[in-house]
């Protein structure tokens, strides 16, 4: 059986050990050393307890079984990727705990292009919707690559907005590349498989998703990215641990700024007090990502800035605004087209607003939303569908 088989098998340990396991393969003489040893000689040999011992102990399968695993997974279209190997990203070569491998489904991100990840709450608010659309999108339109963890809320968000505007995506999940996890985003980790994006794990195909394998993952999510950007998250949030992986590695974090008053923000703003860098607008993180030209991003390895940054450094570009979306209303429904935010209201809310009944503002309520002025977000209540300029 070739070598490569050995790593593949070795890789599968880092499901239950987060640790120098590229240096323990190295003292056992390789991962097919690492596969002969038994317990007692691990423990002898290799100076590791015997818990983890008899954890890679337990993981040994027979031989022709893990061949037949190997090509299975290259015939899903799932590859392997050693960290030894020059196709292994650079950036994940000098974090804490570099994984052995990655198993990817689609590609990983191009090391020449800046990366940005973005993250934040899952349960997030129509501000914070509109926010991760926002900087997926405008980022991706000037050749920005998008990182995240195809969580529900900001994670897939961001992640969507980036590929529907024609840029390029990749996602780090907490379990196989094989399981789409959340469910809900399948149409998402659909897309991400394709068209030059990817999904990449250092889980083996077929691992669950459960809680404990996502902080660890994390660390990954911040390595690949240059920039960091939090879009609502809580003051005890699992979003901080990217945060502070980031700040380890260091990344630069920036921060969209939230309402004094918003739950969802009172981590963003702590970390504004911390010392965070304000993403106030797409120029505001251009300008730590470096020089760009017109067709493409050059030099970063060169010019990003990374770490800390002084906050007046950051010049403020140019706000975004909303705007409702440029089509003639209706004069009969102006009414309530005016009354609209982008903060959920009641139906009766909307009604007394605009000075009518219930049943009337449902009624002009349906067709601002055919004309895709206005969306419920749950039954009964309504924002205004903005964009911003």
């Amino acid at each position: 059986m070739e070598e490569r088989i050995y790593d593949y098998w070795a890789a599968t340990l880092q499901d239950g050990y987060i640790g120098n396991l590229i240096d323990i393969v190295e003292r056992a003489g390789g991962a097919h050393a690492l596969y002969d040893m038994s317990k007692e000689r691990m423990v002898a040999g290799l100076g590791v307890t015997g818990r983890l011992a008899g954890l890679i102990d337990e993981k040994k399968a027979d031989e022709r079984i893990l061949e037949k695993q190997y090509y299975e997974m290259y015939a899903k279209g799932i590859c392997y990727v050693n960290h030894d190997e020059d196709d292994f990203p650079e950036k994940l070569k000098n974090i804490a705990s570099v994984p052995y491998g990655l198993f990817v489904k689609g590609r990983l991100p191009d090391p020449l292009t800046p990366s940005v990840a973005i993250v934040g709450a899952r349960e997030c608010s129509e501000y914070g919707r509109l926010m991760a659309e926002y900087f997926g999108d405008r980022l991706a339109k000037k050749g920005v690559q998008i990182i995240s963890g195809m969580a529900w809320g900001i994670d897939g968000i961001s992640q969507g907005a980036a590929i529907d505007a024609g840029g390029k995506s990749f996602a780090v999940l907490g379990c196989g590349v094989d399981i789409a996890y959340p469910s809900k985003n399948r149409l998402l980790y659909n897309k991400l498989c394709t068209g030059g994006n990817g999904v990449i794990s250092e889980y083996a195909p077929g691992t669950p998703a459960e809680s404990r394998r996502f902080p660890p993952r994390n660390r990954l999510i911040s390595g690949l990215c240059d920039v960091l950007i939090v879009v609502e998250a809580r003051a005890k949030s699992g979003t901080l641990i990217t945060v502070d992986t980031a700040i380890d590695q260091g990344r630069c974090v920036m921060i969209v700024p939230g309402r004094l008053t918003d739950s969802l923000s009172a981590g963003c703003l702590n970390l504004l007090y911390q010392g965070a860098l304000p993403a106030t607008s797409i120029e505001s993180v251009m300008e730590q990502l470096g020089p760009v030209s017109q067709k493409t991003m050059a030099g970063r390895a060169g010019s990003v800035k990374t770490g800390s940054v002084k906050t007046g450094s950051v010049k403020a570009g140019i706000v975004p605004k909303i705007r409702t979306k440029e089509r003639t209303i209706p004069e009969e429904l102006k009414k309530i087209a005016d009354v609209l935010t982008i903060e959920p209201q009641s139906i009766e809310a909307v009604a007394a607003g605009a000075g009518t009944d219930a049943e009337s503002a449902m009624i002009m309520l349906t067709k601002l939303e055919i004309m895709g002025i206005a969306r419920e977000t749950w039954p009964g209540y309504f924002i205004l569908e903005p964009e911003l300029a």
